[in-house]
């Protein structure tokens, strides 16, 4: 939360949207901001599951590239970790959540996504 690198500013904003609850495959997706826009804008992905998801499909709050900040299953804070890839996404998919535009996005086991955009 500490945006060093001022692409996180909704993370200290008070603003949040729970949009997606997927109990059956242990799924949380959850937008936070402040003012709204690039840099502002944050998408924190939750899998609860021990399971790989190679392409999970969320909804994004705008278009565009959204680059990932944070994902907790980089093997490079532990070997233990999976690494499971995580690349940036580009919101041009349909509609869904709720939101005007979506992205795949992979998610390691019990592990969270954190996705930022710059402009």
């Amino acid at each position: 939360r500490r945006n060093w690198f001022d692409t996180t500013r909704g993370l200290r904003g008070p603003n949040v949207n729970i949009f997606h609850v997927n109990d059956a495959d242990k799924v949380i997706a959850f937008h936070r901001w402040q003012a709204g826009g690039a840099r502002d804008d944050v998408v924190v992905v939750l899998n609860f599951a021990d399971r790989t998801y190679s392409g999970y499909s969320i909804g994004l709050p705008r278009g565009g590239l959204w680059k990932v900040r944070f994902n907790s299953d980089w093997n490079g804070y532990s070997r233990d970790y999976g690494n499971a890839a995580s690349d940036d996404a580009f919101g041009d998919g349909p509609v869904l959540h709720g939101l005007p535009v979506s992205a795949r996005v992979g998610l390691g086991p019990y592990s969270a996504v954190v996705l930022s955009q710059d402009d």
